[in-house]
């Protein structure tokens, strides 16, 4: 493995954290109810998701490694979207509602984000994930 990919595990680990983070924030909402400042602090949370997965971006395409660039385009763009749908949400200023639903969804997706660590399917986690963040966002 070459150093440049060790540099990328680690990065991906690392939005995996950022993703946990996120997750635990959204989980610990008092009375389920999403206000304009933790609106903001997953923004600010998925900017620097987007900012590393296109640092890995750049680095899968200075490497020629077109499997990864063409999978890491996809997660850019779903955390583009998803980080427009947090946006939204903050220009709307409604308080979005965690329903059971959504609740029991985040429950699985926090035991998602231990097994993606543990099995390095970061890339298609990470693509699930910002789907119901967007998801969530738009509601």
């Amino acid at each position: 493995m070459t150093n440049a990919r060790k540099l990328g595990d680690l990065q991906s680990n690392n939005i995996l954290d950022i993703f946990a983070a996120i997750i635990s924030q959204l989980q610990a909402i008092p009375s389920n109810q999403i206000n304009s400042q933790q609106l903001s602090n997953t923004e600010e949370k998925l900017q620097e998701i987007l900012s590393q997965l296109q640092f890995e971006l750049l680095n899968a395409q200075e490497q020629k490694n077109w499997e990864q660039v063409n999978q890491l385009s996809l997660v850019v763009a779903e955390c583009k979207n998803t980080l427009n749908s947090v946006r939204a949400s903050i220009f709307r200023v409604n308080i979005i509602g965690i329903n059971q639903q959504n609740l029991a969804e985040l429950q699985k997706i926090s035991q998602d984000i231990d097994t993606a660590r543990k099995t390095q399917l970061k890339i298609d986690f990470a693509i699930h994930l910002l789907g119901f963040l967007r998801k969530l966002f738009l509601k």
